[in-house]
């Protein structure tokens, strides 16, 4: 059994996500907005997997029919490759969002802001990867600047709910999922180098599948499909002015926000395997804590929310951390340039 979950808004969203520093995912927007029908009857759409299913579907369509019209470097990989990464993605996905019923508020952010350092461990367990000083320092530092800045732009009262032990389980399973599966594509890219396209089609194949099984064992088709179609009414009951407004489809405006949604998530797709495949997974997780911090920030900005020193404070040390990270990165690489220099002009080399 779960514990109990933690407080939830008389809106019924739950706190951590109306908080400014949950980042609201798109499909958490759409799972706590009000849709009406054109008679006036209001309805919500609670099914966060078929919308995972209606994503990954068309991510996969678009990447597929990309590579059947756009020459590709030839597939090496062999197909159950892309299980593991698929699998592990949707498992993270999934503990992520039951992990929010059951952590208090200060176990989310510590999680949050550190997930660079699981992603580094992870990446030498999978690809025997070795990182330098410098590098586990600078992750520490973001780690601190922004467990700093969440806590410190957060609008939580001293109600921030109860840690119980599932919920640091679901959390832990979270992280560890999210970070085999950035490692596990960097080490396919490495290995034997598709493009993001290929990288993409293959992930969201099985993908499909895994979320098409549980949701067919569970009946989710048919209640989303329930939720998004008219069932037994009058269809003519007003004039159509597009396809949407038909008849066919009882909340239009859902099936409007499920299209942009997943189109949006198609794009974004394709510059999170580039990436990966560029510049590595633990870049790649520096990119998207940076991008929280900034969306937060601006979040904070345009909307007046209070920022504490503590939140400013965080702020520097994540800046610092990245100006850190990359002035170490280039003098680095100056100095192994000036070490092959000087063995090519001794003739060692």
């Amino acid at each position: 059994m779960l514990g109990k979950p933690n407080s939830i808004d008389p809106t019924g969203i739950p706190t951590s996500i109306l908080s400014p520093i949950s980042a609201v995912q798109p499909i958490e927007f759409l799972i706590y907005k009000e849709y009406e029908t054109s008679e006036g009857v209001k309805g919500y759409f609670r099914d966060s997997q078929f919308l995972v299913f209606v994503n990954r579907i068309l991510a996969f369509a678009l990447s597929g029919a990309y590579i059947l019209c756009v020459r590709q470097p030839r597939h090496m990989a062999p197909l159950y490759k892309y299980v593991y990464c698929s699998f592990s993605n949707i498992m993270s996905s999934w503990c992520q969002y039951e992990a929010l019923k059951y952590v208090s508020f200060p176990t989310q952010v510590l999680a949050k802001a550190s997930k660079i350092i699981p992603v580094m461990l992870m990446g030498k367990l999978v690809s025997r990867k070795k990182y330098d000083y410098y590098e586990y320092i600078t992750a520490v530092l973001i780690s601190v600047g922004m467990t700093f800045f969440m806590l410190g732009s957060s609008n939580q009262g001293k109600e921030t709910g109860v840690t119980t032990f599932s919920g640091l389980v679901l959390l832990g399973s979270y992280m560890l999922f999210d970070s085999f599966t950035s490692n596990w594509q960097g080490e396919l890219f490495t290995q034997y180098s598709m493009s993001s396209v290929q990288m993409m089609c293959g992930v969201n194949l099985f993908s499909c599948l895994f979320t098409a099984v549980s949701l067919l064992q569970q009946g989710g088709f048919y209640h989303s499909l329930n939720f998004m179609l008219q069932v037994g009414t009058n269809t003519s009951r007003i004039p159509c002015k597009s396809f949407l407004d038909t008849g066919l489809f009882q909340f239009p405006k859902f099936m409007l926000d499920c299209v942009i949604l997943s189109l949006c998530s198609a794009c974004g797709q394709l510059f999170i395997f580039y990436t990966i495949a560029t510049f590595g997974p633990v870049v790649f997780v520096i990119i998207m804590t940076i991008r929280q911090l900034l969306a937060i920030l601006l979040s904070c900005l345009i909307y007046h929310h209070y920022i504490s020193a503590m939140g400013i404070a965080g702020v520097i040390i994540v800046f610092v951390a990245v100006f850190l990270r990359i002035y170490c990165n280039q003098r680095l690489k100056a100095i192994k340039g000036r070490r092959i220099m000087a063995q090519v002009g001794s003739g060692k080399v």
